[in-house]
């Protein structure tokens, strides 16, 4: 009797494709994609998205399918609030911003003169945070990007904040595990205060009894914060184990997987993130791309899988502050990403195809925008903070983004297809 065989690899237009499908070979070199595996699952509509923008015909593994289980929506309090245009938002996340800025500052003065944290006032921060986000979340996310090497530690725990809060919200938590989120990325570090600064802001490496010194900040963080009262265990929880790891090798009690909550797991990944991507005294940002790969590389051992794949499903490969290059050349910043389509977010063109400053310019790549050869308008490539002379600690750009006035105008603007219109 003939041997029946089943086929492997099988070639399917990208309109066919359909969630569970297991994707081996593109119509392009992978290198020339934003993916960042050769070979993926087709696990979230998003991902299926970015394949339909890319390519035309793909390869899918039907031995590697798998059935995708029901999406089940949990309630949030998301609804209780309308959702209001970037340019409305912008006032009040800037407003929201500076109390959480301050307040930060306050916490910090009080630890170091030996004072209890004040809870109440963390969470009345935290909530004005939170309904910012949930009005328009993309204003305060690029508003946690403008940041100062010098101020690193508090502006890295307001993005902390900020970015748990809107990953918490995509996994449909509801809205008290999202504040309890908020106060812990808040103070996750709070025990960096209580360290030797000249240790901590060491711009070379650190010597192996330098480390250790540093790595107590997590003990730190939870004897200060265990002093004051009203902290939610979950706070508690997070600032002394930020730094566990699945496989029992982090610090400062070797715990294990069964030991460390989701709190605690979600602000890992969070804090691991912001911190690679940003500019600190003894290292430079590096790109979206190279720390969603850290992360993944990390993943199952340092940080819970199906939640770092739901991180970067949620944040996207070009998130909201970040830099990108374009097809032409030119260079821009991500003003605010797509509900849908994460490859389509609406930029401000800052630097023209000879990387000269140009006045500021709406795309919307989610509309038709083609470029003077009449191709469409797309990103090639993420940068770093810092990248081609532009930075989000820069004025100019500080101003950009904080000017509602200024928003309103470039929402306001007809999309352009000539890339030197407004050239300087």
């Amino acid at each position: 009797m003939a041997k029946v065989m089943r086929l492997e690899r099988r070639r399917l237009d990208v309109d066919q494709l359909q969630l569970g499908m297991f994707v081996c070979e593109l119509d392009r070199p992978w290198e020339s994609t934003d993916f960042m595996f050769q070979g993926f699952l087709l696990d979230d509509r998003a991902t299926l998205e970015a394949v339909r923008e890319c390519c035309r015909h793909v390869y899918v593994d039907d031995f590697r399918q798998v059935e995708m289980p029901a999406v089940t929506v949990v309630s949030t309090a998301q609804s209780d609030l309308p959702a209001v245009p970037l340019r409305d938002e912008i006032a009040p996340a800037e407003r929201s911003h500076a109390r959480s800025a301050a307040l930060v500052e306050d916490v910090f003065a009080a630890v170091r003169i030996g004072r209890g944290i004040d809870a109440r006032a963390c969470r009345e921060v935290v909530q004005q945070s939170l309904d910012s986000l949930l009005r328009n979340e993309s204003a305060l996310l690029w508003l946690s990007r403008i940041r100062s090497v010098d101020a690193y530690t508090s502006q890295h725990c307001l993005a902390v904040s900020v970015m748990a809060m809107g990953f918490g919200r995509h996994l449909g938590l509801e809205r008290a595990a999202l504040e309890e989120l908020g106060i812990a990325g808040l103070l996750h570090d709070v025990g960096k205060i209580g360290l030797d600064q000249s240790i901590l802001n060491k711009p070379g490496r650190l010597e192996p009894d330098e480390f250790e010194h540093v790595k107590s900040h997590a003990q730190l963080g939870y004897w200060m914060l265990r002093g004051s009262a009203g902290m939610a265990v979950a706070v508690l929880d997070a600032a002394h184990g930020h730094h566990e790891r699945l496989d029992g090798q982090g610090y400062p009690q070797r715990l294990d997987e069964t030991q460390i909550s989701q709190p605690t797991r979600i602000i890992s990944i969070v804090d691991c993130f912001d911190a690679i991507t940003s500019h600190r005294v003894y290292d430079a940002a590096r790109t979206v791309k190279e720390a969603f790969q850290i992360l993944m590389d990390l993943r199952g051992s340092h940080f819970d899988t199906s939640l770092v794949v739901r991180f970067i499903e949620w944040l996207g490969i070009f998130p909201v502050g970040t830099l990108v290059e374009l097809h032409t050349g030119e260079v821009a910043l991500v003003l605010e990403k797509h509900p849908r389509w994460q490859l389509r977010p609406k930029v401000v063109v800052l630097l023209d195809e000879q990387g000269r400053r140009c006045t500021p310019r709406l795309i919307d790549l989610a509309k038709v925008s083609a470029d003077g050869l009449s191709q469409p308008y797309r990103i090639t490539v993420g940068l770093a903070d810092g990248e081609r002379g532009l930075s989000m600690a820069d004025p100019q750009l500080q101003a950009l983004l904080a000017s509602r006035e200024l928003l309103a105008e470039l929402e306001d603007q007809p999309i352009s297809n000539d890339p030197a219109q407004g050239q300087r």
